[in-house]
């Protein structure tokens, strides 16, 4: 089983988190004017602070007014 991240992408905040199967890994905020940047930027500064790499995520959801910018992968993981 893989990890599991949650972003909620806001008007000016992007909040994000993971699971690992039932731990949870120390949620991450990143605040900017354009949602997809900041989408793009909190999963980049997430999996790189918490050393996981894109194949080790098995799904990633998606919620929050920003999430309509979004195509149906982020970086090549599906998202939901």
């Amino acid at each position: 089983m893989g990890y599991i991240i949650g972003i909620d992408v806001g008007g000016s905040t992007t909040k994000i988190v993971g699971f690992d199967g039932s731990t949870m890994i120390h949620p991450l905020l990143v605040k900017a004017s354009d949602q997809l940047a900041s989408v793009y930027g909190a999963f980049g500064k997430f999996t790189d602070t918490n050393g996981i790499s894109l194949s080790e995520i098995e799904r990633v959801m998606i919620t929050g007014v920003g999430s309509t910018f979004l195509s149906d992968k982020l970086y090549g993981v599906e998202t939901e």
